[in-house]
C-alpha cells in the first residue's frame, strides 16, 4: 500500500504522513548466534520527503541516468566511481533515508525527473551497523536510535531494505517476512522490477571506497584463461536419494548444456562417494585454491545459514564446506568471480550479524560481486533464475551485471500462459560462430516443472514460489559492472575424424595474439578410468584416491597446441590421440592485450582403421 502511496507523492509533490511500521528494514541489535527469528524489521516513523535539486545538463554521449542512494556525509567515498561511470550514465545521487518506506518515495521521485531515463539503482551503506560513540561515520543524518542494552553504543541507520511478508509457506522452514531492495526498482507499482538494483553494504565511507574501486579495477583485468572458468560448488540436497539424484542430474544438464563448451567448469560435489568430491579433510582448500586462480562466476548450489554454507556428512562426522571465517582464503589475483549463492539465508543483508555473502565482499581479494537470497528459498525458484540468468549471460550476452539479473527476474515473474519477451530459438545461430544457444529454461521446463509439483504440497502455487525469488534474491554488488564477453572466432572443422589423425582447424581471428587451440572432452564425460567411491571408509587411502579422482574429474583436456597468429585466416593441424574415441570440442582462444576471442565446435571421434 505505501508503494502505491509513494508513487502519488512523488509524481504530485504532496508531502504525505504515513504509519505503515511494519514495512520498513531497520534491523535489531545483534545477537551471538543468528537463527531466524533474529531477524526482523523494527519500528520507524516516516517523515515528509524534501525536493530534490534541479538536475544537471545530460552529457551527449550518456545512455541512461543511475540513481545512486548513499549517506548524506559519503558522496566524497563514491567521486572515483561517478567521474569513471559519467563517461556512460548519468549519476543521480540522493541521500539515505531512515525508513523503506521514505527511501522509495525519494528514489521514485528522483525515477521521474532523470532524463535520459534511470536504468539502475545503486544502494549504498549496509542495512545497519553498531558503532561507538565519537566513531566517525560521517553520517549526519541524525536518526540513529540507542540500542537497548548496551552500554553507550548505538545502531546506525545507513540505507534501508524493505521487509515484506512471505507468501509462500512450505513446511516449517520458511519465515514470516524477507529483505528485499527488487521494490526499489518497482517504478509502476506491478510487484516487477523495472529498474536494475544492486547493493554495496558497506559499513563506512573507507569500505565503500573500495568496494567501488575494485570494481573499476575489474573492468581493466587483461583477458586470460580466467575470462573462460566457472566454478561449482554443491552440496547435497537432502531431499531423498532418488529426488537428489534427479535434482542432480537436471543441474549438470543446465551447466553443460547452458554455458558454452569453451568454458573450463571447475567443479566440487561434497558427497564423499562423487567423483567430484576430493578428501574431504581438504575440501575448503581443494575448491577455493581452484577459485583463486580466477574466473567468471562461482556457483554454490545447496543449503546454506545465515553465516555459512551447508554441512556434509565424512563417515560419523559433519564437516562445513564453507564458514564465514573461510572469507579469508579467498585471495583471487586473476578475475574475481560473481558469486552466485543458490542457497538459503547466505544473503541475508539486513540479519543482525554480517551474513556469508557480506563477509564474501569484506574480503580484499574475494568475489566482486554475490547474488543471494535473503530468506529460505526453493529449489524450483532457484533454478527458473539461475537458467534465466544463464540466458542472459551466455545466450543474450547483456552487457551489465545488474541488468542480467533484472531481465532474470522480469521473465520469471510472469504467468505461465504469458508470452516470452522474445528470447533467440533454439536453432537461431549466433553471428559468426555458428554455434547453436539454447534457451536453457525452455528445453528443461516440463521436468523441472514435474519434479518441483512432485516435491511441493499440492495446492502450491509455482508461479508465486518464482515471483518470491524475484524478492528473494538480490544483488550485492554495482549493478553496471561490465561482464566481459569474448570476440568471436568461426571455427571450421570435419565434424567427424578418425583416432591417431591430423585435424585441419580453421578460423579466421578478430585480432592479432596467442592462439591456445584444445581439444576436450564434453563435460558430461569422464577420462577413462575415472569412478567415483562405492562406498567411504575414511582411509587414508582412500582420500587419496579421492583427490586424484577430483582432479582427474575436472581435467578434461586431451591435448592442446599453442602458435601466434595475426588477425585475419589461420590454419593449424591438430593431432588426435590414437585413444581418443566419442565425442569431444575443439576450442580456440586468442588473448591480445585488451580482448580475446574464442569459438568452438564439436567433434565425434572414430576408432582408426
Amino acid at each position: 500500500m505505501w508503494i502505491r502511496m509513494a508513487r502519488i507523492a512523488a509524481l504530485a509533490g504532496l508531502v504525505l504522513s504515513l504509519f505503515m511500521t511494519d514495512m520498513q528494514a531497520q534491523t535489531v541489535p545483534k545477537p551471538s548466534n543468528p537463527t531466524p527469528s533474529a531477524i526482523s524489521p523494527a519500528l520507524g516513523q516516516i517523515k515528509a520527503p524534501q525536493a530534490n535539486a534541479p538536475l544537471s545538463p545530460v552529457k551527449s554521449l550518456v545512455k541512461s541516468s543511475v540513481i545512486v542512494v548513499r549517506p548524506k556525509g559519503w558522496a566524497s567515498a563514491i567521486t572515483e566511481w561517478t567521474s569513471y561511470r559519467s563517461q556512460e550514465y548519468r549519476i543521480v545521487e540522493i541521500d539515505s533515508q531512515p525508513t523503506a518506506a521514505q527511501q522509495h518515495i525519494e528514489i521514485l521521485k528522483a525515477a521521474s525527473q532523470c532524463t535520459p531515463k534511470a536504468s539502475a539503482i545503486l544502494l549504498c551503506g549496509d542495512v545497519a551497523c553498531e558503532v561507538n560513540p565519537g566513531v566517525e561515520t560521517n553520517n549526519d543524518q541524525g536518526n540513529t536510535p540507542a540500542k537497548p542494552g548496551t552500554k553507550g553504543k548505538r545502531l546506525e541507520i545507513l540505507t534501508p531494505g524493505v521487509v515484506l511478508d512471505t507468501s509462500i509457506r512450505l513446511s516449517g522452514m520458511t519465515t514470516p517476512n524477507l529483505c528485499t531492495d527488487a521494490i526499489y526498482g518497482d517504478l509502476d507499482d506491478d510487484g516487477c522490477p523495472d529498474l536494475a538494483v544492486g547493493r554495496l553494504p558497506a559499513k563506512t565511507p573507507s569500505e565503500l571506497t573500495r568496494m567501488l574501486q575494485r570494481s573499476i579495477a575489474y573492468e581493466a583485468i587483461p583477458p586470460g584463461p580466467w575470462n573462460d572458468t566457472v566454478h561449482v560448488t554443491a552440496g547435497v540436497g537432502g531431499f531423498g536419494m532418488i529426488a537428489d539424484a534427479a535434482i542432480e542430474t537436471v543441474t549438470r544438464r543446465f551447466l553443460t548444456e547452458g554455458i558454452p563448451d569453451h568454458f573450463h567448469l571447475n567443479t566440487t560435489y561434497a558427497s564423499c562417494t562423487s567423483n567430484y568430491c576430493p578428501n574431504p579433510s581438504a575440501i575448503r582448500e581443494s575448491y577455493i585454491d581452484r577459485i583463486n586462480k580466477g574466473g567468471l562466476f562461482w556457483v554454490y548450489i545447496g543449503h546454506g545459514a545465515v553465516t555459512e554454507l551447508d554441512y556434509f556428512q565424512v563417515g560419523d562426522q559433519w564437516m562445513p564446506i564453507a564458514e564465514a571465517t573461510d572469507a579469508k582464503r579467498f585471495q583471487i589475483q586473476k578475475r574475481p568471480p560473481i558469486a552466485i549463492m543458490l542457497a538459503c539465508f547466505t544473503g541475508a543483508y539486513d540479519a543482525n550479524v554480517d551474513c556469508f555473502s557480506e563477509h564474501l565482499l569484506g574480503q580484499p581479494d574475494g568475489p566482486i560481486a554475490v547474488i543471494a537470497g535473503s530468506r529460505v528459498t526453493m529449489p524450483y525458484g532457484l533454478s527458473q533464475l539461475a537458467s534465466e540468468m544463464i540466458n542472459g549471460c551466455f545466450r543474450d550476452e547483456i552487457p551489465t551485471l545488474g541488468e542480467v539479473v533484472l531481465q532474470a527476474k522480469r521473465r520469471i515473474w510472469q504467468t505461465d500462459d504469458a508470452p516470452s519477451p522474445a528470447p533467440k530459438s533454439e536453432t537461431e545461430s549466433v553471428e559468426d560462430t555458428g554455434a547453436r544457444r539454447l534457451d536453457i529454461r525452455k528445453r528443461y521446463e516440463k521436468i523441472v516443472t514435474e519434479m518441483a509439483r512432485a516435491l511441493s504440497p499440492g495446492n502450491h502455487e509455482l508461479v508465486q514460489e518464482r515471483r518470491e525469488h524475484v524478492r528473494l534474491m538480490n544483488l550485492l554488488g554495482d549493478p553496471l559492472l561490465r561482464i566481459p564477453y569474448p570476440q568471436r572466432i568461426p571455427l571450421q572443422i570435419d565434424k567427424v575424424t578418425a583416432a591417431d589423425s591430423i585435424l585441419l582447424v580453421t578460423g579466421t581471428s578478430p585480432l592479432s595474439g596467442q592462439l591456445r587451440l584444445e581439444l576436450s572432452l564434453v563435460r558430461d564425460r569422464l577420462p577413462d578410468g575415472v569412478a567415483p567411491l562405492s562406498s567411504y571408509r575414511g582411509t587414508a587411502e582412500q582420500h587419496e584416491a579421492m583427490q586424484r579422482t577430483y582432479e582427474r574429474s575436472n581435467d578434461l583436456l586431451v591435448t592442446s597446441k599453442e602458435q601466434t597468429v595475426t588477425q585475419g585466416p589461420f590454419s593449424v593441424d591438430l593431432e588426435i590421440p590414437a585413444s581418443a574415441k566419442g565425442r569431444y570440442v575443439v576450442s580456440a582462444y586468442v588473448y591480445g592485450n585488451n580482448t580475446w576471442a574464442v569459438g568452438s565446435e564439436r567433434l565425434s571421434v572414430r576408432k582408426s582403421k
